[in-house]
């Protein structure tokens, strides 16, 4: 019984939480869920930053180029992210999407206007047999 009662709520929240859009987008107040292909498509536009927010041994596995790495472990998280320009799209990314989604929640509080998730992180951008590259 309390396994149902935990199931219920997980997928009360779950369905809560986003609304599907016709651009294969999730869209969750102002942060906006995408998939890889769309991910890459926003990365390829150069209007915004890549932001990637795992921790160094994550980091040392491979990023995806260009992006700026701010564990979001790391104490002063938050005051770090004020070093990215805020007229900027941000397409923040982790492993799978939760760390993301949380820091994109702070990057809205904290003045970013635009920013995107990528929904099941940096193993569905492999996934989908996009590059990544040794961080430097």
């Amino acid at each position: 019984m309390k396994n149902l009662v935990i199931f219920f709520f997980a997928l009360s929240f779950l369905g809560s939480c986003t609304s599907k859009t016709s651009d294969n987008a999730e869209v969750s107040g102002k942060v906006e869920e995408v998939d890889a292909a769309t991910f890459k498509n926003l990365i390829d536009s150069g209007n915004g930053i890549v932001l990637d927010v795992r921790t160094p041994e994550e980091v040392a596995q491979g990023i995806i180029a260009n992006a700026y790495v701010i564990d979001i472990y790391q104490s002063g998280f938050e005051e770090k992210l004020q070093s990215l320009p805020k007229d900027k799209e941000v397409y923040v990314y982790c492993a799978v999407g939760g760390r993301s989604r949380q820091a994109a929640e702070i990057l809205l509080n904290n003045g970013f206007t635009k920013v995107y998730n990528l929904s099941g992180g940096i193993v569905d951008w492999r996934r989908n047999g996009f590059e990544v590259v040794k961080p430097n």
